[in-house]
């Protein structure tokens, strides 16, 4: 159902300024209309339980959604393994003509990567599955005339990557952060895309600490690292700080604090002046599972290792979802405020597609272990 909230900055004559959850102000100017695309088809017969971490883009028009993992035989309370994916999805056609097919897979199954869009393809990064993390960057472009995926390669990462970020900016794509078999990184790359066999190329490390599950986003001549995680030996902290980084002096320089702590949350310009992040994990409830599974570590079998066992289970089979607030940040100002609500369970460890003046979301995770075939399109107005 299509909805289209006007989000005003005051009521009546007194002017007052409206303030989202987070306590923040909503600019007058920003208007976001919701929109559901056809979700994700089903396979073998069955409802399709949608997947995280999926590579996505557009395409000549397309959405390509690509691999991902999930918990089709049981979810992770119920012992579920999870299972990675290489199913290439394309949606193709336009309003009630929207019709998904399926691609040619990924050479494998593969998930928790970074994807970006670049003069009509899809480019994914890294990633892991079941067996190991990867450093491998695939390309993905749809031919309509074929009717089907053309797929290509571009030079490997510098190191295995997962829950890692990615942008582009010009002609030039950068990888930011993520956990590699060395731990968690607070490294940036940069790879020419005009000249990619010049290979990737190291810049300044960003100055706060390292992270995974961030957002980096593009908007002007600069790059955006927005909050993100790093898991120490099963404890995770969840940031809240923001960076700007400028490739021309190659320095990266603090912002205000995003105002609350988000992770696996996708960022993107909204317009020449904003950037929009659309909902995020602020960890709070991964935070309390964490504490149980400390506990388990060290309590013996017995009644009160089967008591922690069901309060951990109880938080993964309940929970709340995760922040629904659409957060914008404004350079030129330097201020956060909030400007909407998502209408729907927010959902995490997806990319944020943008199309035109519309930003997708393709699928993801909406609770822990908990997966949408939705896809979701907001458009700035």
């Amino acid at each position: 159902m299509r909805r289209l909230r006007r989000l005003v900055l005051g009521v009546g004559l007194a002017g007052v300024v409206g303030c989202g959850r987070a306590g923040l102000p909503t600019p007058p100017t920003t208007r976001l209309h919701y929109h559901s695309l056809p979700a994700l088809p089903p396979q073998q017969g069955q409802a399709n339980p949608g997947v995280a971490g999926a590579f996505a883009g557009v395409s000549h028009g397309a959405l390509l959604v690509a691999g991902g993992a999930n918990f089709p035989n049981g979810y992770p309370w119920q012992n579920g393994p999870k299972v990675w994916h290489a199913t290439v999805y394309v949606l193709t056609g336009k309003g009630s003509r929207q019709r998904w097919q399926l691609a040619q897979p990924l050479a494998q199954p593969l998930a928790y990567g970074a994807s970006v869009g670049w003069h009509n393809q899809l480019i994914g990064l890294g990633g892991n599955n079941a067996d190991r993390r990867h450093s491998q960057v695939f390309t993905l472009t749809w031919d309509a005339d074929a009717g089907q995926v053309q797929q290509g390669t571009l030079p490997n990462l510098p190191l295995a990557l997962a829950n890692h970020a990615a942008a582009v900016l010009g002609d030039v794509l950068y990888v930011f952060g993520g956990e590699s078999d060395h731990g968690t990184e607070k490294s940036l790359y940069a790879l020419n895309l005009r000249h990619p066999a010049t290979g990737w190329q190291r810049r300044a490390d960003l100055p706060g600490p390292a992270r995974a599950f961030t957002a980096l986003a593009a908007l002007g001549e600069a790059l955006y690292v927005l909050g993100g995680r790093e898991t120490v030996a099963g404890t995770t902290t969840v940031f809240k700080d923001a960076y700007r980084y400028e490739p021309a002096q190659d320095h990266w320089a603090a912002l205000p604090d995003m105002p609350v702590a988000l992770a696996a949350h996708g960022a993107a310009a909204a317009g020449p002046h904003a950037l929009l992040i659309p909902g995020g994990d602020d960890g709070v409830r991964l935070q309390q599972i964490e504490a149980l599974n400390r506990q388990l570590a060290t309590t013996p079998a017995g009644p009160a290792h089967n008591d922690l066992l069901q309060r951990r289970n109880a938080l993964q089979a309940v929970h709340p979802g995760f922040r629904r607030e659409v957060w914008e940040f404004r350079p030129g100002s330097r201020r956060w405020a909030v400007v909407d609500t998502l209408p729907y369970p927010a959902p995490v460890t997806t990319p944020v597609v943008r199309r035109g003046r519309q930003l997708l979301l393709p699928s993801g995770e909406i609770s822990p272990g908990v997966r949408t075939p939705a896809i979701r399109q907001l458009t700035v107005k």
